[in-house]
This record gives C-alpha cells, sequence and structure tokens, in this order.
C-alpha cells in the first residue's frame, strides 16, 4: 500500500470510530512508529484529525461516547488494574460514590462485604450486580436514565445528591484535558458529575490513558477538583508532570 492510500483509509477510520491508537495502526499497516507519527502529522496538516498521545481524533468530535456496554470490554486489563489501584481508597468504614462508567463498572467486583458500608450510585448495572453479591447496603440516586451510559442523570439526581456526602467518591471521565479540564459531551450528566465532586471528602478519578489531552463539549471540574487520578502505564510522563504541578496526586496502576 502506497503512503496516500495509507493515509486516506487511516483518515476513513478515525472518522469511522472516533479514535484510533497509533500502536494499532502500526501492526494493522505493518509500518514502524515514526512512519505512522508522520501520516497523523500530515493529516493533522490536511485538517482531517486531530493527533492527542497516543493516536488521533477525529477534528469533529474530540470525545466519543459509545454505550458503556460495550465500553467496558475495551481495554480490559488496564481498567482491571486501574480499579485494583483505586480499590486502596475504599475506606474501614462510611459512605463511597461510585459514578456510572466503563472503569468504575470494574470496581464493583473488589468491593468487601461490609455491613458498615454504605454504597451509592447513579449506575444502574452497578447497583444490581452489588446488590446481587451482597455487597453492604446500596443506593441509588434516581434520576433519568441515560441510554449511553446507564447513569441516573438530571432534576431527581441533583436533589438527591445535594442531601449526601461522601467519604470517597469514585468518578469515572469522557475527556481530561489540563487546560480545558474535565469535560463530557452529555449537559445532564456533566451537572450530575459536579455535584458528585462536590459531596466528596475525596475524589478518585478512574481513568485510562486514551482520555487524556481530550475535551468535551461541557466542562464540569478542574483538575484540581480530584484528589487521586488513578490511571494505567500508557499514560505520558509529562502528561504525569503536568497534572502533579496541578496539585493533583497520581497514582500509576500495575499490569
Amino acid at each position: 500500500m502506497n503512503v496516500s492510500a495509507r493515509r486516506r483509509e487511516i483518515a476513513d477510520l478515525v472518522h469511522a470510530a472516533g479514535r484510533v491508537e497509533a500502536a494499532e495502526l502500526s501492526a494493522r499497516f505493518a509500518v514502524n512508529s515514526e512512519t505512522i507519527r508522520r501520516d497523523l502529522s500530515a493529516l493533522e496538516a490536511a485538517g482531517d484529525l486531530q493527533r492527542v498521545h497516543g493516536g488521533a481524533v477525529a477534528r469533529t468530535t474530540l470525545a466519543v461516547e459509545g454505550r458503556v456496554s460495550g465500553r467496558i470490554a475495551e481495554r480490559r486489563a488496564e481498567k482491571i488494574a486501574i480499579a485494583r489501584a483505586a480499590a486502596r481508597e475504599i475506606p474501614p468504614f462510611g459512605a463511597i460514590f461510585i459514578e456510572a462508567g466503563s472503569t468504575t463498572g470494574h470496581l464493583a467486583k473488589l468491593l468487601p462485604d461490609r455491613g458498615d458500608l454504605l454504597i451509592v450510585t447513579n449506575a444502574l448495572q452497578i447497583a444490581l450486580e452489588l446488590t446481587d453479591l451482597g455487597r453492604s447496603t446500596v443506593m441509588t440516586i434516581g434520576g433519568r436514565v441515560r441510554p449511553a451510559s446507564y447513569a441516573e442523570v438530571d432534576a431527581w439526581a441533583l436533589e438527591r445528591l445535594a442531601q449526601l456526602r461522601f467519604d470517597v467518591a469514585f468518578v469515572g471521565a469522557n475527556a481530561i484535558d489540563t487546560t480545558w479540564g474535565l469535560s463530557t459531551p452529555d449537559p445532564g450528566e456533566a451537572a450530575v458529575k459536579s455535584a458528585i465532586l462536590a459531596s466528596a471528602q475525596k475524589a478518585v478519578l478512574m481513568t485510562d490513558h486514551t482520555k487524556f489531552g481530550l475535551r468535551a463539549a461541557c466542562r464540569y471540574g478542574a483538575i484540581g477538583d480530584v484528589d487521586l487520578i488513578v490511571t494505567d502505564r500508557g499514560i505520558g510522563s509529562a502528561t504525569v508532570d503536568d497534572l502533579r504541578a496541578l496539585g493533583t496526586e497520581v497514582r500509576l496502576a500495575d499490569g
């Protein structure tokens, strides 16, 4: 395949999927990483995509949100490792919040079965899994259920969150940018995410490395609004330095 044909196919892949990984492109086209970097740079200059750490995204859709049922299987090993590293923050007693998300969903299996721990969530599938496993006391906050994330959002959810306080909130992310902050494509979900952060004594952000360097339409917080970011080792060292410079602890998961 010549250079022009390869670049046309890369552009088509980005437009179809919303995001591509450089390593996956290298394997797909049987070329080295430097060749892919040149391809992505050329396509960015032509306005066909935007480069981000580890790959590229479609210029018109910087943060892509698929259904959580599909996302939970993506990068499964990394997300399980992140959940294990984040589980160290589960308090000995009290109340915790687990936000809807493909990475936070892996935390449910790691929760201790203790009657003195109140677990609150806005994710229907997490609540059902915890209930089936007999994990402590489980509550949902109610609200409209978004099909993409199974998250409870809007007025009912916000009213309940205003009356609750959590020792630790485990939250996910659609897009994280050191300048723009934390953002998501949906305004209803953005409002709930902001309320969760406001209700938490400690906020733990669980996300894989592909979410860094992205922006979405609805900003709901700054990097400094979370106390700890738990991610995988695919994140660039420069990004880690930038996050820590903003006063947020970063923990890299093993595995």
